[in-house]
């Protein structure tokens, strides 16, 4: 169990292309780490997306604190919690 940053979710169909673009914006823009999860992997996730995430934290408020810095390279970022 953990928290992140979501920073987009892309339907499957779409292929994990669009995420991947994602991710290397955001690596270039600064956020590090940046991964992409496929959510029907995940519990606390909806299934069927690929999802762009940056950050990995031990408690929402740790996260939440960080929401800032996170939101001036990707302002429609969201606080998520991640559990298998």
């Amino acid at each position: 169990v953990g928290w992140t940053f979501v920073l987009g979710t892309y339907p499957q169909a779409q292929g994990r292309r669009e995420a991947a673009l994602r991710a290397q914006e955001a690596r270039r823009r600064g956020l590090r780490p940046v991964g992409i999860l496929y959510s029907s992997r995940y519990a606390s996730l909806r299934p069927g997306y690929w999802v762009v995430v940056t950050g990995i934290y031990r408690s929402e408020a740790e996260a939440t604190s960080d929401l800032p810095r996170v939101r001036r390279v990707a302002r429609g970022a969201d606080v998520r919690r991640i559990v298998r």
